[in-house]
């Protein structure tokens, strides 16, 4: 008796393909009697009408490479173009066009397995559970992505809630590191104080749910210590008390301004974090020398470092995962993104857009950032 892998059994219902109906019936009495679900097509168009009208749609398909109308080559990439179809992973079989270049022709037109007919019973139920598993592991995978993104946004404040700061206009950018399925701990924040207008962004180390976590605990406490009106280095020394008790196996970088919209006065303090750039209009861009200890460590932070914002001026923040790559100098980064920043037009949303769309190509590491520019005064 030959056993199949848990879970692509009885559940799991296959397409076979095949215009020469008695090699129909021996392939689909194979997977009947191991408890497959089994539906069947003679050509390509019939294949395709019988997905569409099924529900749910078979997990798989086994398709003879020789059939009349397409081949079984086309009709599996069909079937991947086709957008009303989810993924569906082909084994393809072939009495005659067996040797390399078919096989190869059949991976690149998106099959999982090549097999060779006739098959023997066993080999046929071998391919279509490992194919099955590692369809269904993709899934999983893939699914897992999209949870993960959809819940760090969710975490994060949408654009439009941050788009009505009086007296500055402002752009942020959230983007995942695409070869993860974890979530990240990077964020920003911005939002009205009785000084003016907090920004802020940090990263907390890590990608797990527990680094999530702490980010979403941290957002909310640098509210809740900003509306008690307390200094920006006595917020990033609370919260660096509140890391050290509570989670003392984590740490966090942060950048925290208050900005004065009207006076362009800015006090500015930093736990661990990349400086902010000041870009001006005239093509200019200039680092902020402000440093201080990571966040959880239970060290002083000293007195925020104290700037101006002029009338036309963006002030760009953002985490290590827009210009940190391994084996490169985090110097030789830091000044490739303010010479590439003098290029570009100066205004939030261009900044963000045009650096965006450049770092995070080949980045593995999620990415925050904040741009905000000082409005010119009205004209009375």
């Amino acid at each position: 008796m030959t056993e199949t892998e848990p879970g692509t059994g009885p559940e799991a219902t296959i397409l076979v393909v095949d215009d020469h109906e008695p090699n129909r019936f021996a392939v689909g009495s194979v997977l009947r009697r191991a408890g497959y679900g089994v539906v069947e097509a003679a050509s390509g168009p019939e294949a395709l009408r019988v997905l569409h009208r099924s529900d749910p749609v078979p997990e798989m398909a086994i398709i003879d490479v020789r059939l009349p109308e397409v081949s079984g080559f086309e009709l599996a990439r069909q079937m991947a173009a086709d957008p009303k179809l989810p993924r569906i992973p082909v084994v393809h079989v072939s009495a005659e066009a067996n040797d390399t270049r078919d096989r190869v022709q059949g991976l690149e037109a998106g099959g999982s397995a090549y097999l060779a007919s006739p098959v023997a019973p066993e080999e046929l139920l071998a391919t279509v559970s490992m194919v099955l598993l590692a369809a269904r592991e993709a899934k999983a995978a893939r699914d897992e992505r999209r949870f993960a993104f959809e819940l760090q946004h969710a975490f994060l404040p949408p654009p439009r809630k941050l788009a009505a700061l009086e007296g500055v206009d402002l752009a942020v950018g959230y983007v995942p590191a695409m070869d993860r399925s974890e979530l990240g701990g990077d964020f920003y924040a911005a939002f009205t104080v009785e000084r003016g207008v907090l920004l802020a962004v940090g990263d907390v180390a890590g990608h797990s749910l527990a680094a999530a976590t702490v980010m979403v605990e941290l957002r909310h406490v640098l509210r809740g210590y900003a509306l008690e009106g307390h200094e920006p280095h006595h917020i990033l020394q609370l919260m660096d008390r509140l890391l050290a008790h509570f989670h003392p196996e984590i740490t966090a970088t942060m950048c925290l301004v208050i900005l004065d919209p009207l006076t362009g006065a800015m006090d500015i303090a930093n736990a661990g974090h990349l400086p902010p750039l000041v870009v001006s209009p005239d093509g200019q861009a200039e680092y902020l020398p402000v440093q201080g200890p990571l966040l959880g460590l239970n060290l002083d932070h000293k007195p925020a470092s104290l700037a101006r914002l002029e009338p036309g001026q963006v002030l760009l923040m953002v985490t290590d995962g827009l210009i940190e790559r391994p084996r490169v100098d985090l110097a030789d980064s830091l000044e490739d993104l303010r010479e590439r920043a003098t290029h570009t037009a100066c205004t939030p949303d261009t900044l963000r857009d045009a650096l965006l769309q450049h770092y995070s190509r080949d980045t593995d590491d999620d990415i925050a950032l904040l741009a905000v520019r000082r409005r010119p005064p009205e004209s009375p």
